[in-house]
């Protein structure tokens, strides 16, 4: 390599149009083996489901907040004051939340032909930090236990590997339980 000033090697970099820009999360070129295996594995195994005609149906939770509303709206330009919308019997719009408000948490399974009738779960979260700690591996078997008849025989069920997805009915033994064990006094 040749010995070059930081500076003569950042305009050399530029020149070659390339950018200095913020570092972004979402790079799929420089993805670990593993989960570029994984993400092959998973793309086979859909194109398989497909080939064989299976339903393939996916799900997922997210949250809202009670308070959330967007910063433009359509709005009649003919009505020029709230007075003059009461009298015609129209809508002033929705205030202004002062709040956040409560955090609901919504659970939903479809497909290509829309969600699953039947398939929501929305519940309000009791928790002020993430939402996942409200959802638990109990309250989720009882919900995907009620919406697996509607699926229809040899369905797919596609989901993200959160926590309460999957959960071991007998938890493995860690190096702690043998901390336990001696308090214990066993």
């Amino acid at each position: 390599m040749p010995n070059f000033s930081e500076t003569t090697l950042r305009r050399l970099i530029k020149h070659l149009n390339f950018k200095y820009i913020k570092r972004q999360r979402n790079n799929a070129l420089i993805d670990r083996d593993d989960i570029t295996i994984w993400r092959r594995k998973y793309l086979k195994s859909i194109k398989d489901y497909r080939q064989q005609n299976r339903q393939i149906f996916y799900m997922d939770e997210t949250w809202v907040n009670a308070g959330h509303t967007v910063n433009k709206t359509w709005v009649d330009k003919q009505v020029k004051s709230k007075k003059q919308a009461f009298l015609e019997g129209l809508s002033i719009g929705a205030r202004n939340p002062t709040s956040k408000g409560k955090r609901l948490i919504i659970t939903h399974i479809g497909n290509e032909n829309g969600f699953v009738e039947g398939g929501e779960n929305i519940f309000e979260c009791k928790k002020t930090g993430d939402y996942h700690e409200s959802m638990d591996a109990t309250h989720f078997e009882q919900w995907f236990e009620n919406v697996l008849p509607k699926l229809g025989e040899n369905a797919v069920v596609v989901m993200d590997n959160a926590p309460y997805h999957s959960r071991r009915l007998e938890r493995i033994p860690t190096t702690a339980w043998k901390k336990m064990i001696y308090k214990i006094g066993l």
